[in-house]
């Protein structure tokens, strides 16, 4: 299966190249950006991957080690900061090795599972955030 990337097997051009003909509908193998841009890509996803693991880290280890903090309000940031970890460790190390290699590195099982599991935790993250937000909503209504 083609997947559009040049990251190797496949040999499909513009011309054809050597495996024949791209199959109709397929993408050119010409980077999108220039290698300067992949760099600071890389460089920001690689910044925005640390920081929201470290930072969302910290968030689950400050909840499990301090007993104060195990209260209703505090366990709506704690599920959304699992849900956020989730998502940077699974969202951005897709494109931070895509941006590495200057191009879609992965297959179309890749592609699929990137936006598969993107979905799916971006829903997770929200669902624990609803369900959180209904338990603490009304006792944060008793102070107004």
């Amino acid at each position: 299966m083609y997947s559009g990337n040049r990251s190797g097997g496949q040999g499909y051009g513009e011309d054809g190249g050597p495996e024949g003909p791209a199959p109709a509908g397929t993408r050119s193998p010409a980077p999108l950006f220039s290698p300067g841009t992949y760099e600071r890509l890389a460089l920001l996803l690689g910044s925005v991957g640390l920081l929201g693991v470290g930072d969302n880290l910290l968030v689950l280890v400050l909840y499990y080690k301090f007993q104060r903090l195990r209260a209703p309000t505090h366990l709506l940031l704690v599920s959304l900061s699992l849900g956020h970890l989730l998502v940077t460790l699974f969202g951005v190390t897709f494109s931070l090795v895509s941006c590495l290699r200057s191009g879609w590195a992965w297959d179309a099982v890749g592609c699929a599972w990137d936006g598969f599991s993107g979905s799916l935790l971006a829903a997770f993250s929200r669902t624990l955030h609803l369900l959180r937000w209904q338990t603490v909503f009304p006792q944060s209504l008793m102070w107004l």
